[in-house]
């Protein structure tokens, strides 16, 4: 029965609702961009209806809002209680957007009455003048002063006749367009979101609520130009913010921030699958055998399955989040914002992999103060003011390479200078080969220069395969994968390298000497 009477009174406050609308004010305080949606913190003040000492209040989200995504508080100090929150899309039309056409129409509508009152002048001029061809004159000389008049008056008033009939059939263009979005403005309803919140306690003459949710439709791309200044040992650094936002409604003086990562939501942690060893059961293509382990084998299928189906691992890490302070931020406008202009310590030198090819190419080795997250976007390259071209760009860490392009003024160069195997002989039993290669390094340019050259070191799978490796000058770095000279080459002059390779194996392997 209590259940029945509870039902009744919240029907009746529904009806309340309807007849008498709940007044609230909701206000966009904060904005947090993420790159394809955002973070919406909003305020109201509601006076809600109440009966008995139920009460509801009644906001509305944005169609592109998620409604699950909802969370709603009240002030520390309030004594209200939100007991329910129920969720139902609705029909809604802008009402906005149908009032400012049927202003520019009603505006249309007047400058095209104001025309016709011209056009309507100006017949009543050439009429004038086309009658003033019928007057009569006492002299020649004033015959021709009076076609002259007639001449260049008809001649100006057709002339503006035709610029007004010009401008007349812009505007009933412009009526038509404007009436046909009107039409479809006042025909078209889209679906939003009304929440009804259930409360219960004192003091709920006006309700001050704050509300977070999420919004499709936003969002913000990174934007980067990256000018390498060598002379300098800097790289200049400067990062935009590309925003949008597609709610239907302005942004006035809110608290925008823009964040790298959409956050991933998990509320519980996946189940552990188990860990299951086992030999491996092989059978024969019998059909007796077949039909007799058919339920071995469906069993390691279902098992099989089971790993399969093993839920990929999702890790919820920390993401940046800059604030860009209050912004302005219009519906369906693209707008730039700055996040940040650097300055980066680096340091320049020409790296060359003559293996490869004999290009230079200018690297930046990048060590800041203290780590940067960089979300990947679309970067300008720029060199001592040259445009290199666009690129995908993203820095995680303290620590980083970057390139910025070729100079034709530096080559390295790796000449063949001998390439032999020894014969196989019973008595040796043992197969060689030597390989000889001399590294040219050219400077053309007008700036003595620091190059760093790296060359592939031969890795023998096999411990019966001896590697002798002889290099003049030796490298400053060596790794099991390169060998790293670092020359100081002078403008206009040349630096040589020898690197020779000697194997040595027995006879009875057959070796393959890679792509070398």
């Amino acid at each position: 029965m209590q259940l029945h009477n509870y039902s009744i009174h919240h029907k009746l406050i529904i009806i309340l609702i309807l007849l008498f609308p709940i007044s609230s004010i909701a206000t966009v305080k904060e904005v947090t961009l993420f790159p394809n949606s955002a973070k919406i913190s909003e305020t109201a003040k509601i006076n809600p209806q109440c009966d008995k000492g139920k009460c509801l209040s009644v906001i509305t989200l944005p169609s592109q809002a998620d409604p699950e995504s909802l969370v709603v508080s009240l002030p520390p100090q309030s004594r209200v209680k939100i007991e329910d929150v129920q969720v139902k899309p609705i029909q809604v039309q802008d009402e906005i957007k149908i009032a400012d056409l049927r202003k520019q129409i009603a505006g249309r509508e007047e400058e095209r009455k104001e025309m016709l009152a011209k056009l309507q002048a100006l017949e009543v001029q050439l009429q004038f003048w086309q009658a003033q061809t019928k007057a009569k004159t006492k002299t020649l000389a004033d015959t021709s002063k009076l076609a002259d008049a007639i001449g260049k008056n008809v001649r100006r008033d057709h002339q503006e006749k035709l610029t007004i009939e010009t401008q007349l059939e812009k505007i009933d263009q412009n009526i038509k367009k404007l009436k046909e979005e009107l039409n479809q403005a006042a025909g078209k309803k889209e679906t939003a979101w009304e929440i009804t919140l259930t409360t219960s306690g004192s003091g709920q003459n006006e309700i001050a609520l704050s509300y977070t949710y999420s919004l499709a439709g936003c969002g913000w791309l990174p934007l980067y130009r990256i000018e390498a200044l060598p002379a300098d040992k800097i790289i200049s650094f400067s990062w935009d913010a590309e925003i949008w936002q597609s709610s239907g409604e302005d942004w006035k003086q809110v608290q925008l921030n823009v964040a790298t990562l959409q956050p991933i939501i998990n509320v519980a942690p996946p189940e552990l699958p188990e860990w299951i060893i086992k030999p491996r059961v092989l059978y024969k293509a019998s059909r007796s055998k077949n039909i007799a382990t058919a339920p071995l084998m469906e069993k390691e299928a279902s098992d099989n399955e089971a790993l399969g189906a093993m839920p990929a691992e999702t890790q919820n890490t920390t993401y940046s989040i800059w604030s860009l302070g209050k912004k302005n931020i219009p519906a369906g406008y693209r707008q730039r914002l700055k996040i940040k202009d650097e300055s980066w310590p680096a340091e320049f030198l020409f790296l060359a992999r003559p293996a490869i090819n004999p290009q230079a190419f200018v690297r930046a080795l990048v060590k800041l103060d203290k780590p940067a997250e960089i979300p990947s976007g679309q970067a300008i390259f720029v060199i001592d003011g040259a445009i290199l071209g666009k690129r995908e760009f993203s820095f995680a860490g303290s620590e980083g390479e970057l390139f910025f392009g070729t100079s034709p003024l530096i080559s390295v160069t790796s000449s063949t200078i001998a390439d032999q195997s020894g014969e196989k002989t019973i008595f040796q039993d043992k197969q060689t080969r030597s390989w000889q290669w001399l590294i040219e390094a050219k400077n053309s340019s007008n700036a003595d220069i620091k190059l760093r050259i790296e060359e592939p070191v031969p890795q023998a799978r096999n411990k019966k395969i001896k590697l002798n490796f002889k290099q003049n000058p030796e490298p400053a770095e060596k790794d099991h994968a390169k060998f790293v000279w670092l020359l100081d080459v002078p403008t206009g002059q040349k630096k040589t390298i020898q690197n020779n390779i000697e194997l040595d194996a027995p006879n009875d392997i057959n070796i393959d000497f890679g792509w070398r």
